[in-house]
């Protein structure tokens, strides 16, 4: 689980509404745009967290959250979850150029990670852009149990993770928007009955600047890592050259994606 985290701007709430309708089209992917190594997790720095601890049936926090509806659609527990039947966001927006955003929620719904953790700009309107999808294996959309769902952003991509798994990518048509986040009940006229979210936090990070260099150098390739195309990396004994700016996650081995990287 993440560090916890606050946040810092305004979402304008009517606006929020336009998401169930917007949600058509949203797609997403994530990357993390940057040289070889923008924000590690030890480089990440918390902006926004709620464990939803608070006893049974205490109101959710309006200070952090954007309920589209009354006090009794969104609630605790009394065991460290919230339960909720309508769309909520952030209150704030996040204006970093990168970062990464986790929650644990139990949710039936269509297929389509961002229908349960979603992304919109500072005026409440789903990203539009091209979507991409990583692994249509790793959207689990039973809502029998818990799963972990995971947003990494750049000023030009958006990644969607559940489970370790890399599911969606979204390349806006607006880089570098502010964002904010959707626990999401209203799209495409499929909505659930209600969501149990376990917790959410939000980190961003910032983008080093690299040490002058003479010749360049293939550094080792980590997970967590952003990448910018023309890079150079080393994995298992081999080097590679970056072809497409991206965020590394797991299961992203050069030697598995053929399509970000060339043997050098």
């Amino acid at each position: 689980m993440s560090a916890r985290h606050r946040s810092t701007w305004l979402i304008r709430p009517r606006a929020l509404i336009a998401l169930a309708v917007a949600s058509l089209g949203l797609a997403g992917a994530v990357y993390v745009t940057g040289h070889g190594r923008v924000a590690s997790a030890a480089e990440h720095r918390p902006v926004f967290d709620d464990d939803f601890s608070g006893g049974r049936g205490v109101e959710l926090d309006r200070s952090k959250w954007l309920l589209d509806g009354d006090a009794h659609d969104g609630r605790l527990d009394g065991e460290g979850r919230l339960v909720v039947d309508r769309l909520i966001s952030t209150r704030k927006a996040f204006a970093e150029p990168y970062g990464h955003a986790e929650a644990r929620i139990k949710v039936w719904r269509a297929d389509g990670p961002w229908r349960a953790f979603g992304v919109v700009d500072k005026y409440g309107r789903v990203l539009r852009g091209t979507v991409e999808k990583l692994d249509r294996d790793a959207d689990p959309t039973s809502g029998n149990d818990f799963h972990t769902y995971a947003i990494d952003w750049s000023p030009t991509a958006v990644v969607w993770t559940v489970d370790d798994r890399p599911s969606l990518k979204l390349t806006p048509d607006e880089p570098g928007l502010p964002i904010a986040l959707v626990l999401n009940l209203a799209t495409d006229g499929k909505r659930p009955d209600r969501m149990e979210v376990d917790f959410v936090t939000v980190t961003a990070g910032q983008k080093p600047t690299p040490l002058p260099s003479a010749t360049p150098s293939a550094e080792e390739w980590e997970t967590y890592t952003a990448y910018a195309a023309g890079d150079l990396v080393a994995c298992a004994g081999v080097t590679y050259r970056v072809k497409e700016a991206h965020t590394a996650l797991p299961g992203w081995e050069p030697s598995a994606l053929p399509n970000l990287f060339q043997k050098v």
